[in-house]
C-alpha cells in the first residue's frame, strides 16, 4: 500500500509532527499494526505510512 497526500495527513508521523498527542492516543490505545518505515504502532493500517501486522 502506497502512501499518499490525502491518507497521510492521518498517519502517526503526520500526527507527531503536529504533536496531536490525544489524536495519537486514541488512535494507537489498541494497536493491531506498525509501519514499516517509523515503527508506530496503531489501531488501523489507515493511520501508518506502511502497515505491517503486529505480532
Amino acid at each position: 500500500m502506497a502512501c499518499n497526500i490525502e491518507q497521510h495527513k492521518m498517519h502517526m508521523c503526520a500526527l507527531k509532527a503536529e504533536n496531536s498527542n490525544e489524536c495519537i492516543k486514541s488512535l494507537s490505545d489498541k494497536p493491531t499494526v506498525v509501519c514499516g518505515n517509523c515503527g508506530a504502532k496503531a489501531n488501523s493500517p489507515d493511520n501508518v505510512c506502511a502497515p505491517q501486522k503486529l505480532t
